[in-house]
């Protein structure tokens, strides 16, 4: 046994030998317009170059830095792509986003994201990267909206890691095969937390059904679109044949997505989905590195700091002024604390405080970190709660879109955060939530806690991404084994579309067939019954259904009809007695029904007491004593004329 184990370590240590001794060459292309994902990712492959020295990266941003600090990262910047964006009708300013229906900016993100796409692939520092013959390992990509990127790994032939820092959503689950309930997993577009009711899963049933057909329907031909356009003619030159578009995600080998339990709820992921919310975190040296004009404002403050910044992307300057003045009413009574607002402007919209600091860009991490730093106001996106959290600082939440909406509500809940809308932001809201927050001890203890659950994964998130990672490039296939054949599945076998028809079919035969057999069967039952019946009494039973319905009248009706009915009934008795034409009066009428009763009395008993029960059944009282009076004149007739 201890052989066996020294000979697999021998193997795996042969197999990984190329890359400790050439080293293991990153593609990192990070398209997003929002500078957090690109903050999110360059912070992830710092890491992993520091720890593993045989590793370099050459990355791909319209954010990208034309001298980095890290020299094993090589970066080219994209230039167009945030005005392509604005351009499309997706702006940067906070009051037009929020301003945005759902439908508007889903429809906006799918065809800006293609055209950003082709831009990026279009640029000639990116076609001279590509045709420069430079040999690559390992792709590293951001693929929201942006799946066009994946001809990459086909054309260098090497396996793709997915870098999500948004978290999981419909279209990444849907690539990897990953399951999604509509009962279980809201939308990220929609406000909803995992505790739906029936309305709100009603409308996170059609929002994800709507998700799953534009992304088949529009979005993958529009990005299928770019990806023949620019790969095709890279394919011939490498003689290699072009696969299609659909079948690329099948080269996912690891996904690591920006998300915890903790920050959000617990879901089902596949084993090549990996959360490692907090890799983006400095270690604690670095976190208290703060320059030394901001560290003197903080520690000059008396009774602490208030920290404002909604976010890497959103403009704090371009606030309506009439929330802007209710900010400023609210540093102005608050003359204890320190304020420092990002602000992207090189001057403040008027007078700036004395206890107000701006910049355009600052070290959150490390701000937060500061142990005189009270309250962190914030939009509440990811990055920045994990940051308050590591940082042991509450949060007042003043959330722009759905997702942070969410994810403010569940802090809230969880006691480390409250919350205002944006629509709703009034001094009386932000002064009473500023100082419940600053003053009261339970916020603090409450987001110790969170710190402690949030780190007691086992391992460090950037160690089990390296791990990940050396585990792919050491394996066959670039980790198969730790894929899903879900996303080999289209939408008709993915969603039982055909099971379900085959179901209804079987339901309709197993309960049509017999339903048709047994009403043949009585229809021809019937049929024989009603022919032998006329056979048996001469009378067919619809003829007698008819002279039923038309008896039906009233008593005077029946009347005045009665002697034209029975001479109907009776012709054949009346010629009989020698009658060759209907009666042209009440009283021949009668005489000649007499006549027929009374030859009916002598021919037939049977057919006498039929008879006799139609007119009793057909006549009122008034009509039978008529008939019996018509009966004896009849009689009397007879026997004179006899005589």
């Amino acid at each position: 046994m201890a052989k066996f184990v020294t000979a697999v370590s021998l193997l795996s240590l042969l197999s990984a030998l190329p890359h400790l001794v050439y080293g293991v060459n990153v593609l990192a292309v990070l398209p997003s317009v929002w500078k957090s994902h690109y903050l999110f990712g360059k912070r992830l492959l710092q890491q992993i170059v520091d720890i593993q020295p045989n590793y370099s990266v050459t990355l791909i941003s319209p954010h990208a830095q034309e001298y980095p600090v890290q020299q094993k990262i090589r970066e080219i910047h994209i230039d167009e792509l945030c005005e392509n964006w604005e351009d499309m009708g997706l702006p940067f300013d906070i009051e037009q986003s929020s301003q945005q229906t759902v439908m508007e900016h889903f429809t906006k993100l799918m065809y800006a994201g293609s055209s950003n796409v082709d831009l990026l692939l279009g640029d000639a520092k990116v076609r001279k990267l590509v045709r420069s013959g430079e040999k690559f390992d390992l792709l590293v990509v951001d693929l929201f909206l942006s799946d066009s990127l994946l001809g990459l790994a086909h054309f260098y032939q090497i396996p793709t890691v997915v870098v999500s820092p948004n978290g999981a959503n419909t279209w990444l689950n849907h690539m990897t095969g990953n399951p999604q309930s509509s009962a279980l997993d809201p939308s990220m577009f929609l406000p909803y937390s995992e505790r739906m009711g029936i309305w709100q899963r009603s409308v996170n049933t059609l929002m994800g059904l709507f998700e799953k057909l534009t992304y088949n329907f529009f979005y993958l031909i529009s990005q299928e679109a770019v990806y023949t356009k620019h790969f095709h003619a890279l394919c011939q030159l490498a003689n290699t044949t072009l696969p299609h578009h659909r079948d690329l995600t099948k080269n996912l080998s690891l996904v690591l997505i920006n998300s915890h339990p903790v920050l959000q709820y617990p879901r089902a992921y596949l084993p090549n989905m990996l959360e490692i919310a907090g890799a983006h975190l400095h270690d604690q040296q670095k976190q208290n590195e703060l320059p030394a004009h901001i560290a003197y404002f903080i520690e000059s403050a008396p009774k602490g700091v208030v920290y404002l910044s909604f976010g890497a992307d959103a403009r704090t300057a371009d606030l309506a002024k009439e929330k802007l003045d209710i900010f400023l009413d609210i540093i102005l009574d608050m003359q204890d604390y320190n304020f420092i607002i990002k602000w992207e402007d090189q001057k403040f919209y008027t007078a700036l405080p004395k206890n107000v600091m701006i910049s355009d860009w600052l070290p959150q991490e490390a701000i937060l970190a500061h142990s005189n730093v009270k309250l962190f106001i914030s939009a509440c996106g990811l990055m920045s709660i994990i940051e308050s959290i590591n940082g042991l600082t509450p949060i007042l939440a003043i959330p722009i879109y759905p997702e942070q909406e969410v994810s403010a509500r569940r802090l809230q809940q969880q006691g480390i955060a409250l919350m205002i809308s944006f629509d709703a932001i009034t001094y009386d809201a932000l002064s009473s939530n500023i100082q419940k927050l600053v003053t009261h001890p339970n916020y603090v203890r409450q987001v110790a806690e969170m710190r402690r659950l949030l780190n007691s994964t086992y391992g460090s998130p950037i160690a089990r991404s390296v791990h990940y990672i050396e585990l792919i490039l050491n394996s066959a296939g670039g980790g198969d084994f730790l894929k899903s054949h879900a996303n080999e599945l289209n939408f008709m076998r993915a969603e039982l579309v055909d099971v379900i028809a085959i179901i209804v079919m079987g339901l309709f035969v197993i309960i049509a067939v017999p339903f048709i057999v047994t009403c043949c069967i009585l229809r021809r039952s019937y049929i024989n019954q009603t022919a032998l019946q006329a056979q048996t009494t001469g009378v067919h039973r619809a003829t007698l259904k008819v002279f039923g319905r038309t008896n039906s009248n009233s008593g005077v009706a029946a009347a005045n009809d009665s002697p034209v009915l029975d001479w109907h009934r009776r012709s054949s008795a009346i010629q009989a007695a020698g009658v060759s034409k209907p009666p042209s009066s009440p009283s021949a009428s009668s005489t000649a029904s007499s006549i027929s009763t009374a030859s009916s009395v002598g021919s037939s008993p049977q057919m006498r007491r039929s008879d006799t029960h139609l007119v009793d059944g057909s006549c009122g009282d008034g009509a039978m004593k008529r008939e019996k009076f018509a009966r004896q004149a009849a009689m009397k007739s007879v026997s004179q004329k006899n005589d």
